[in-house]
């Protein structure tokens, strides 16, 4: 038995080469925000100046979702407050009842068969 150990190289397989990462340049986020702020087109944003730079911080806090987004998101939140108030309503003593109810209606089907002698 002759081989070379390793992995299989297949074909189109470029994961052997390592592509290296493009590193954002902070100087042009810096220029991009003092420009913005010298035009007077940031009313809305604010520049903040951090120990690694200026960056915007937006202050519009419009909603921007539909009549139908902003409809579905209700319905879901009333949704949850049903489900919770329907989980708070029983106990746990009650739910256990309930559960041993329903599993004394269901049919021989559904019993566990006896498997070894006896």
């Amino acid at each position: 038995m002759s081989f070379t150990g390793g992995r299989l190289k297949l074909k189109g397989d470029d994961s052997g080469v390592k592509k290296k990462k493009r590193k954002k340049s902070k100087a042009e986020d810096e220029s991009k925000a003092l420009q913005l702020v010298e035009e007077g087109t940031a009313k809305e944003s604010v520049v903040k100046e951090t120990k690694d730079g200026y960056f915007l911080e937006n202050n519009d806090a419009t909603d921007r979702r539909t009549a139908a987004e902003k409809r579905h998101d209700d319905m879901m939140a009333k949704r949850e407050n049903e489900r919770v108030a329907k989980a708070a309503s029983k106990s746990h003593r009650e739910r256990v009842n309930e559960f041993n109810a329903y599993l004394q209606n269901l049919s021989e089907h559904h019993d566990i068969p006896r498997v070894g002698p006896g």
